[in-house]
């Protein structure tokens, strides 16, 4: 982003209500998110036997959830990344 950019997309922020601004940064977290767990997945697949990779998998999900006590999150607002539901983790094992 450049200058101008970085300025449009501030004031754009400034402009939320309360409960928008937060929508907001509910959607750029996830997206973060999401870009992390595609990170650990591509480095999984070239180190890790399927089987590890699904082990790894289900005790991220377990960590997150219950450790963390953070609910699954979902993507139906972002569009750059593909978050894949646990569920589909489990049924990987």
């Amino acid at each position: 982003m450049n200058r101008d950019e970085r300025r449009r997309a501030f004031q754009m922020l400034k402009s939320l209500s309360v409960d928008k601004f937060w929508a907001h940064m509910n959607v750029l977290h996830t997206r973060a998110y999401a870009a992390a767990e595609r990170h650990y997945q591509e480095a999984m697949d070239i180190v890790l036997t399927p089987k590890q990779k699904a082990a790894v998998v289900v005790k991220a999900v377990e960590i997150r959830e219950l450790w963390d006590g953070m609910a699954t999150v979902t993507t139906d607002e972002t569009e750059m990344e593909i978050f894949n539901p646990p569920e589909q983790a489990r049924e990987a094992t």
